[in-house]
């Protein structure tokens, strides 16, 4: 349980960088996402993880309402803060943990999280939760950062990725993400393996990374092997990094 509590200490002193963070709330991922998901008017949808309330907004846009949930008080504030700006009064915003979800099975005919499983440290438990309130016939999704398959990536990068915010658990590759999705009642419509660059330092100082750590960031990068440099280029004002999306239905 103490990455939770580091998850709330990090998040909750920088609530407000993720709430005007322009990855988390970039209208084209936002749009895609409701392209994909298709959303019925009357639905009603489960947003995880919800951070600054990006998902949740866009979500709220096309459906009946939104539970919007977090384990970080700041953040539930700052996404509130957000909703209401965007004059959206469809949300409902509670802090609840994805790993223990207070709702009954089959709650919600879509349940989605974005940028968050990173950050689960019982990545399976957390989605068996997340499929377990979503009806038969329901719609999954999620979008997390990702990593190339290879042991020498997934254990170097998650170095990186823990060196610039102690509250990191693990980004899986395409590979381990189909180990989590094992035995799950989940018919896969689409997986993407997305290339994307984080701009520097504002990936750095969203999260408060020390110099000394961006420096060892950077050491490692260097380091890499030849086969792997070739997917992880970068220079002083980019890293390259890469994400995954998830489309499922619930059987």
């Amino acid at each position: 349980m103490g990455n939770q509590s580091e998850v709330r200490k990090n998040f909750g002193l920088r609530a407000s960088n993720y709430r005007l963070s322009t990855t988390h709330g970039n209208p084209v991922d936002l749009e895609r996402m409701v392209n994909l998901l298709q959303p019925h008017p009357g639905a009603i949808a489960l947003d995880v993880a919800t951070g600054g309330g990006h998902t949740a907004i866009a979500l709220a846009k096309c459906v009946n309402k939104v539970v919007a949930i977090d384990i970080t008080p700041e953040m539930l504030a700052e996404a509130e803060v957000a909703s209401k700006q965007s004059d959206i009064n469809n949300i409902v915003f509670q802090m609840q943990d994805v790993h223990n979800l207070n709702f009954s099975d089959g709650q919600f005919d879509i349940v989605v999280s974005r940028f968050a499983a990173h950050h689960f440290f019982n990545v399976k438990k957390a989605i068996r939760e997340m499929c377990r309130v979503l009806r038969p016939g329901g719609k999954f999704y999620v979008l997390d950062c990702s990593v190339v398959d290879g042991d020498e990536t997934e254990e170097e990068i998650n170095r990186i990725e823990l060196l610039r915010d102690s509250s990191h658990q693990c980004l899986y590759s395409p590979r381990q993400w189909n180990h989590v999705l094992e035995g799950l009642p989940l018919i896969i419509q689409l997986t993407v393996f997305i290339k994307e660059n984080y701009e520097l330092p504002q990936w750095f100082d969203r999260i408060g990374t020390n110099y000394s750590n961006r420096q060892e960031i950077f050491r490692i990068l260097k380091n890499l092997s030849e086969a792997s440099k070739v997917f992880y280029p970068y220079g002083d004002n980019y890293i390259t990094t890469y994400r995954y999306e998830i489309l499922a239905i619930k059987i």
